[in-house]
């Protein structure tokens, strides 16, 4: 019997998760992310450290106080599984942009929206040139959800001619192995 356990332990230990995005490090090109209005821009010589040299870039100087955004294929997902999703992100120097973050959005069977959740996760982007990780955990509450995409967001300013713009990589969407219930 120990060396059943043991044998479970090992096989356990050595399983890992997956992300569920394609193309989620960006090391090659930004094939998978998409916004019919936008056009993101592949970077090959700016990322972060957790993986190749790539990222993605967009943005736009029209700044109006809107947000801009690019959008991940649709992913598998299931009702009341923990997922986990991060990024690292960066606001070159050069950028007005006021804002970044990451939201996921819900859909059901038909491809028909149900919902966001989490809301915009805001990153600190005061530090300028520099990479940095985020990370949050978090239950698929939105009923009846099956499906799911990634959106990055670079938050424009209200007035001005300047470019905003910011750049993601290692983006990732796993599910989480602790199924969430009700059940006590």
């Amino acid at each position: 019997m120990k060396y059943i356990m043991l044998m479970i332990c090992c096989l356990s230990a050595s399983v890992q998760a997956q992300s569920l995005l394609q193309n989620g490090t960006f090391d090659q090109n930004t094939n998978s992310w998409d916004n019919p209005n936008l056009t993101p821009t592949w970077v090959s010589n700016d990322g972060a450290a957790a993986s190749g040299n790539g990222s993605i870039q967009f943005g736009d100087n029209f700044n109006n106080g809107a947000s801009l955004w690019i959008q991940s294929e649709l992913m598998p997902a299931k009702e009341g599984y923990r997922y986990i999703m991060a990024s690292s992100f960066k606001r070159p120097a050069a950028s007005v942009a006021n804002g970044m973050s990451m939201s996921i959005f819900w859909y059901d069977d038909q491809e028909n929206y149900v919902g966001e959740y989490p809301w915009d996760q805001f990153f600190d982007i005061s530090q300028a040139d520099t990479w940095i990780d985020f990370d949050y955990a978090f239950e698929n509450i939105i009923e009846d959800a099956t499906q799911a995409r990634v959106y990055l967001w670079v938050h424009m300013p209200s007035s001005g001619t300047d470019q905003a713009y910011g750049l993601f990589d290692d983006v990732i969407f796993f599910q989480d192995t602790v199924f969430v219930s009700d059940f006590d």
